[in-house]
């Protein structure tokens, strides 16, 4: 039996397997942090039960080794998945590596499953954080567990604006036997438009982590092929969020002709609203210039809530510095301060530790025509 090293378990049943190795036995180990690749190992020595921080420790797997489960011997091993990957460089996938177990009877097999199936239900038991991914240089989603998350109250958008968003998605998610009785495909899509600065990106992040869905962020420009942009996304698990940024740059998403077999319109299409679009997807898709994509990647079914979110008026502005200071502010105490982006107010607060300077500085900028 297997556990791949795509599977959120992998990590944990690495160090189950270091606890059951005899001290004299841990001299090599693999260790990585969590902002690390997983296919780029540190050789380190030294004790493994006082690890340094930030670093989760692996079993080394260059030799097969057996260990005791449940009083049965069984012969554990790690399949480096990047090795055996042949023609990458040709445009073959990537594959994981695995962590491998061999039992020579029926109730060898079952600890193994039973230990397996307790480390899931720990890891589980205890309370989950989203998940960030982005996919990485060998064409793997990579796992990033040290990105903060954001708070839902720290995005201050115009009135009545995040309610409708967190609305759309606890509808969404509360939907799916609806969506399934019907025979239609449970995905959503946003749109998020506006100008540079006005939180496109920390509203995707911050409503991702108030439902707890794992982030899948898609840098479109790494993907050169349709087939290998559908194989990307169809590895997003249920109920999570993909987010493409500043969708309106990439020529698949703005033309039609084909220049040549690289990622297309037809392709993105079918990534959004194709058969192997991931059940329970909810794809934000942020621009700043919503004029120039093709009708047909913000049609309904692709993009089904379109949100303009825009500069700052003087309401935003006073609970962003009031947020920031700690102090209460109404509209009326930030006079002239609007029509700026709600990066620059919170960059204006970050230079002046005086709440007064800071309004003063804001309300000497220029309005955004």
């Amino acid at each position: 039996m297997k556990i791949s090293g795509a599977d959120d378990a992998y990590d944990d049943v690495h160090e189950w397997v270091l606890r059951l190795l005899p001290p004299g036995d841990r001299r090599a180990l693999t260790a990585h942090t969590a902002s690390r690749r997983s296919d780029e190992p540190v050789m380190i020595g030294g004790d493994p039960r006082d690890p340094a921080p930030a670093l989760r420790l692996r079993y080394d797997g260059s030799r097969e080794q057996a260990v005791r489960v449940a009083g049965h011997r069984v012969r554990v091993a790690v399949i480096d998945g990047e090795r055996e990957t042949a023609n990458r460089d040709a445009g073959g996938g990537w594959k994981p590596p695995e962590i491998m177990f061999t039992a020579s009877t029926a109730d060898g097999r079952q600890a193994v499953l039973g230990e397996i199936a307790r480390l899931r239900a720990a890891a589980h038991a205890a309370e989950r954080k989203p998940v960030f991914r982005m996919l990485g240089n060998w064409g793997g989603w990579e796992r990033f567990d040290d990105l903060p998350p954001r708070p839902l109250d720290s995005v201050v958008l115009a009135e009545g604006q995040l309610e409708r968003l967190t609305g759309d998605v606890e509808r969404f998610l509360a939907s799916e036997a609806e969506y399934v009785r019907r025979g239609i495909p449970w995905h959503r899509g946003w749109l998020l438009a506006g100008p540079p600065g006005t939180g496109k990106t920390s509203v995707a992040r911050a409503v991702a982590g108030h439902f707890g869905m794992d982030i899948w962020y898609l840098p479109l420009s790494d993907v050169k092929k349709d087939g290998e942009l559908i194989r990307h996304v169809g590895r997003v698990t249920p109920r999570s969020m993909l987010l493409i940024e500043d969708i309106d740059v990439f020529r698949a998403a703005t033309a039609r002709d084909d220049d040549g077999g690289d990622l297309t319109l037809s392709g993105l299409l079918n990534a959004l609203d194709g058969i192997a679009t991931p059940h329970g997807l909810l794809t934000v898709l942020t621009t700043n210039d919503p004029d120039a994509l093709d009708p047909a990647v913000a049609r309904p079914g692709r993009i089904d809530l379109r949100e303009h979110l825009g500069l700052a008026d003087a309401g935003q502005v006073a609970r962003i510095a009031s947020r920031w200071y700690g102090i209460p502010l109404t509209a009326a105490d930030v006079p002239g301060t609007g029509g700026i982006a709600p990066a620059q107010v919170i960059e204006t607060c970050k230079q002046h530790d005086d709440v007064i300077a800071a309004l003063t500085a804001l309300a000497a900028q220029p309005v955004a025509a």
